[in-house]
């Protein structure tokens, strides 16, 4: 009779536990709905702000090569100069695929001037005026917008500090139907040049950031050499030294420096 009251407890809490354990652990969908129910602080991503239609448009920067105001009268100064001149503005521009692109790209400088503003710049011109081509085109200018007798072959002018050089000047236009006539509407005045003079130190430069060392003067240089002379008579006359010394070596390698200068 023990016997079996000991295997009835053991039974009974054998089946207690089982459900104790059994109910002490949450079924799968019950921690799947706990966890998607259960919301915290730390979990919350933050909220994007949406952009304006004001804010995508000045994030977006349409290029001049681009511009459906821009294309026409990069073509049309394009046009212009080889008609004047039986030449492209720039060898690059031969047989190009997409004219506005390769002539923004070109290594020449490329303006167009329309009622005192600049209505067209393209890189390289951008880089001669140390601008944006947000910045340089719409801009005000001291250019003239008229050319006489439609060509000039050798302009140059001092801009925000520098001077373009042998600058080609030409006259842009374009057949327009007004009335019911055929009539010619002046669209400005085009500006190309390769290189410019850069006015704080007299450098020589071109599109692509060539800069070159401002150009010899034949009679400072002569000065110079003369100078230079000199100082080799006096260390070899008056302070006695040989050609040996390396202040004389010196002296002597300047000398002959300045002379280089000079021939060239």
């Amino acid at each position: 009779m023990a016997c079996s009251s000991r295997l009835a407890v053991l039974l009974i809490c054998g089946t207690a536990t089982s459900f104790v354990l059994r109910t002490s652990i949450p079924s799968r969908h019950a921690m799947v709905v706990a966890a998607k129910g259960k919301k915290g602080k730390k979990g919350k991503k933050p909220k994007l702000q949406k952009k304006s239609g004001m804010d995508w448009a000045r994030d977006f920067e349409v290029m001049p090569f681009d511009s459906s105001v821009l294309r026409p009268l990069a073509d049309a100064a394009a046009g212009a100069f080889e008609a004047r001149t039986g030449k492209p503005l720039d060898a690059s521009l031969a047989g190009a695929g997409d004219l506005p692109k390769a002539l923004y790209k070109a290594p020449v400088c490329v303006m167009v001037v329309s009622d005192e503003k600049i209505a067209y710049a393209n890189d390289a011109a951008c880089e001669f005026a140390g601008k944006k081509h947000t910045e340089l085109i719409g801009s005000a200018t001291t250019l003239p917008a008229t050319v006489a007798d439609g060509y000039d072959s050798s302009y140059e002018k001092k801009l925000d500090g520098n001077t373009m050089q042998k600058a080609k000047r030409w006259a842009i236009s374009k057949m327009a139907v007004v009335d019911g006539e055929l009539v010619t509407e002046d669209q400005g005045v085009g500006y190309a040049f390769s290189t410019w003079v850069r006015e704080e130190d007299g450098a020589l430069c071109k599109p692509g950031g060539v800069v070159e060392a401002p150009p010899i003067d034949p009679a400072e240089i002569q000065a110079k050499i003369d100078a230079q002379a000199a100082v080799v008579r006096d260390l070899k006359e008056e302070q006695g030294l040989g050609n040996s010394d390396p202040e004389v070596k010196a002296a002597v390698a300047e000398l002959l420096r300045l002379k280089a200068l000079l021939e060239e």
